[in-house]
């Protein structure tokens, strides 16, 4: 049956009709181009062949491979459950029970206690090797957390101070700025009182002119005022001209 199929698919391969198929067993003398089909059938048969049959070796180990793998996985797993089943002493134990493995229902109950004491005492040392290593990574966790901390803190010192200088970098900028403004500022009062004083010592000046001005006038009144007198004494002939005495004439 296969091969039928084989040959079918062969013929399909090729190209040939149903018609072909049935009319080629009752041809009765053969072309040459008929043998050379077949003689190519023929040889991918046998190809066809030769790689099924690889296939089939190659399904057949890896099928063999897979029950070995799942033969020796349940054996690791049988041996780990008998494992589990029994205690392994340590070093020291075994060669006083004379056996690497000591199976606790074949002991008596000394050798259990003895066994159990023995186990006691290799637990309470790892147990102290156990607490010196976490003490010391405690120890040693303890010394990052506060070199890490001091780093911290340093770099939170750090970035304050910087805030702080900047902080007096601008108080001391707006002192100078406040500085300068407050020095403009009496330069000009100092202006403005010397021109305060140059404008009083002007006026100083100009009363001390208009008062020597007034007394002027007021001699000058006086001196009116008696000539005005004189004149009038004169008009009124009260007074008279004096009278020259001239001896020696």
């Amino acid at each position: 049956m296969d091969e039928l199929d084989k040959d079918e698919l062969s013929l399909d391969e090729l190209g040939v009709t149903q018609k072909e198929r049935i009319e080629m067993p009752h041809s009765r003398s053969p072309t040459p181009n008929t043998n050379r089909d077949r003689s190519h059938r023929s040889n991918r048969k046998r190809s066809r062949d030769r790689s099924s049959e690889r296939r089939q070796k190659a399904s057949r180990s890896s099928h063999k491979d897979r029950r070995r793998d799942r033969s020796r996985s349940s054996s690791r797993h049988r041996d780990s459950a008998a494992d589990s089943a029994r205690i392994y002493a340590p070093s020291d134990v075994a060669v006083e029970l004379g056996s690497g493995s000591v199976n606790m229902a074949r002991l008596d109950k000394r050798a259990v206690e003895w066994l159990q004491s023995k186990i006691n005492e290799q637990v309470s040392s790892k147990i102290s090797d156990i607490e010196e290593i976490v003490h010391e990574r405690v120890k040693s966790a303890k010394v990052e957390m506060e070199k890490r901390l001091r780093q911290q803190i340093e770099a939170e010192l750090k970035e304050e101070m910087e805030n702080i200088h900047r902080r007096e970098k601008e108080s001391q900028e707006r002192c100078n700025a406040m500085e300068r403004a407050l020095e403009t500022k009496i330069k000009e009062l100092e202006k403005a009182e010397r021109k305060l004083n140059d404008e009083r010592l002007e006026m100083l000046e100009s009363k001390r002119r208009y008062e020597e001005e007034r007394i002027e006038l007021e001699k000058q009144r006086e001196n009116v005022k008696k000539t005005e007198q004189q004149s009038i004494l004169n008009k009124g002939g009260l007074m008279r001209e004096k009278i020259r005495l001239s001896f020696g004439k």
